[in-house]
Parts: structure tokens; sequence; C-alpha cells
């Protein structure tokens, strides 16, 4: 990659930056952090656990030895706890809202793997694993009541659907849904259907799918009775060769903001959720201005209260933070170095406090308090060390 690193403390771009987020935050009072980023005593007090999924293969370049537990204490110092047997790239993962049950894909194979929280002790058992239909899972979603699960298999170009037991477990794969559309213009990454999320929007009852090999939206609906997806008319068509990756819809307004991997920039999408009807708005560059070097966009999260999104740079290693107005539009960025190669993915903690970046060519998580009312991210600790991280989620220790 060619072109000038950022250094290793936050920086603002031209400074148009720090004039929109402070404009954001005008006239706002910022509420005091405790520990995990909260004034409230009691999120002080909690533990939490983390669970990293890491990449393990020779293939993803893994270092990483599979999922990585952590105990997470009030001061936020994380302590290794578990690293349990499991499948191959355990890269993404998530929890029911009981927080009982944890589900990873395997990377670049066919399976996901079931398992039983102890919230006591943070540790993971195995509880089974099921077959995707496909390749190469890349995310998977809980329908709102919980019944069923789903995958996005990106390399084949599918989406499967599970029953989901009271239990946790999973049944046998109840549908295998094959999308469609033609490669978009760069060949080399865009291969035909390439589905990189799935997320129920807030009505529950459709799924908007970015398909970065086709450059498209998927628009499917969700029939909570029989448990099955369906095609609705014709996909949303983003820009040739922009490869849209990751979604956030916005707490309040009707809109969500989309990460195009390929083209590195954000656009905002007002969203008609009774028709899951999506129509584009102004696309914003996730890079600097005279940024030449290689770099591919790849994780979005939105603050809680909807005022700023935040977008990571895999080759650039920053994240850009955009202001939100109040229509929805996007404000100039300022930009934070994550100090580490590659943040694959993002998250915030529960307390929505402290941002938390996973390098995954640099072998580290790094934490950012976030400020409430400017948006600005500020580095918080040291680095937490695990192999090839690609994925964190959150669960309070009980």
């Amino acid at each position: 990659m060619t072109g000038a690193r950022l250094s290793r403390r936050s920086f603002l771009a031209a400074g148009g930056g720090a004039v929109a987020l402070a404009a954001v935050g005008a006239g706002m009072g910022a509420a005091g952090a405790g520990p995990f980023g909260s004034s409230d005593s009691t999120d002080q007090e909690r533990a939490m656990f983390a669970y990293v999924g890491c990449y393990t293969t020779a293939k993803r370049e893994g270092r990483g030895q599979g999922i990585a537990v952590f105990q997470v204490d009030r001061s936020g110092r994380w302590e290794p706890v578990q690293v349990p047997p499991t499948t191959p790239n355990p890269s993404y993962l998530i929890t029911d809202r009981a927080a009982t049950t944890l589900y990873c894909v395997e990377g670049d194979g066919t399976r996901v793997t079931v398992f039983r929280i102890d919230r006591g002790t943070g540790h993971l058992t195995e509880l089974g694993t099921v077959d995707t239909g496909g390749t190469n899972g890349v995310h998977l979603a809980l329908s709102p009541d919980e019944t069923r699960l789903v995958v996005a298999n990106y390399a084949t170009g599918s989406i499967a659907v599970f029953p989901r037991a009271a239990d946790g477990t999973l049944g046998s794969r109840s549908q295998l849904l094959q999308l469609t559309g033609a490669p978009g213009p760069l060949r080399d990454d865009q291969k035909g259907p390439q589905p990189h999320q799935v997320l129920f929007d807030p009505t529950g009852r459709h799924l908007i799918v970015p398909d970065k090999g086709t450059d498209r939206l998927h628009r499917l609906g969700y029939d909570p009775a029989s448990g099955l997806l369906s095609v609705l008319g014709d996909s949303v068509l983003t820009a040739p060769g922009t490869g849209p990756r990751h979604l956030a819809y916005h707490p309040y307004l009707p809109a969500f903001y989309l990460v195009d991997e390929l083209s590195s920039q954000v656009t905002v999408y007002y969203y008609d959720q009774q028709a899951a009807v999506a129509t584009g708005g102004a696309s914003m560059s996730t890079l600097p201005p005279g940024f030449e070097g290689e770099s591919t966009a790849a994780a979005i999260v939105i603050s809680r209260d909807g005022r700023f999104v935040h977008v990571s740079n895999r080759g650039h290693d920053s994240v850009a933070s955009f202001g939100i107005a109040p229509v929805g539009s996007l404000m100039l960025p300022a930009f934070t170095d994550t100090a580490g190669h590659q943040p694959r993915f993002m998250t915030l903690d529960p307390t929505g406090g402290t941002l938390y970046v996973a390098n995954q060519k640099g072998d580290s998580i790094v934490a950012f308090a976030v400020d409430p009312v400017t948006g600005r991210l500020d580095r918080r600790g040291d680095a937490i060390a695990t192999g090839t991280p690609s994925c964190i989620t959150f669960v309070d220790a009980l």
C-alpha cells in the first residue's frame, strides 16, 4: 500500500470534521463517563465477558486460536478466561437477548456452531453444529421472536434459515434462498452474489441484504408464522463497483447508512419501513482528501442517540466519524488512527461510551472513549493482544 500512514493519535481532516462534530454536539450537556463510559453506578460495578471471534487458518493468515473469551472488569482491564474448542475461523458471533446462547459462523467453511454461555464464569460449552448449505458464512441474525437464525453465505450467494428451539439449539435447515444478480465490474472482488450481512429492519418483517458482488441491496420479506424469507420485487442498485458491505439503521429517523467496501464511501438511504423501499441520498468518502493508498471500508456503528456514525478503513487504518444532521444527512468526518492494521470490526460496549476496534492484521483490540457531545474518539488504555480478531460481542456477568 502506498500513501502516508496516520499518526498514532487522533487527528481531524482539514479541520472540517472538528467543526461538523462540534456542531452536532452544540448545546448538549455531557454525561460523566465511568470505567465503561457511563455515569450509571450499576454499569460501573458490573463486570462483562467479551467473546472475540478470530481467524485461525493459514489461508486467512490466522494467528488466533478460535473464540477468545475475556473478563472485562469495571476499570476496562481484559483478562483471558477461555479458548474453547471450535470449528476453524469462528469469524462472526452473536448472542440471544437472554445472553445464554452464542452462535458463530465458520469463515470459509460450511457450519454454524452453537454454545451455551455460563454467565458466572464466561465459559462456553458447545451444543452442536449445523450445515449452512453454502460456503463462507459471514453474518448471522436472529429473528425478532428468536425462533429463527438467518445466515449469509458469502461465497455461494445464499441465505440460510434455521429453526431455533427454546433451549437455543438449532434444527435442520428450513430454507436456502439463492440470490441472483450479475457480477459487478471489479471481477477480482465481484464474482456474483456475495451477501455480506443479514439484518432485520426495525419492523422485524423485512431484511435489506447488502450484496458486495452484484452492487445491490436485496429486499427480503420475513413471515413470522412460517419463518420463511421471500424476495420483495426489485433490488436497490448501487453504483457499479461500489461493493455494498454493511448497513446500520438510524435509531429514530426513517433512514439507514450503507458502507460500500470497494469505493470506501458511506451513503444515507431514506427508508420506508412498511414497504421496505430505500431511496439513496448523498454519499461521502470515508477517506481524507488526497489519500491515494489502497484501502477498503469495513465496519459501521451508529451512536445510540443517532448523532454520530463511525466507519472503519482497512489500509488507511482509521475510523471516520461523521456527524448526523437532524434530517439524517452526513457532515464532514473526523479521522482517528486505529493503532493497528486492518480494522475489520467495531462495536460499542453495552453503555455506548466505549468503541472497541478489532485490528485483524494487527492482532489487537483497541478501546476508544466516545465523547457524547462531540463524537470524538480518544484512545483508552493499552491494546488487548489477540490473534487476528474479526468480531467482538459482550455479555454482562452475573
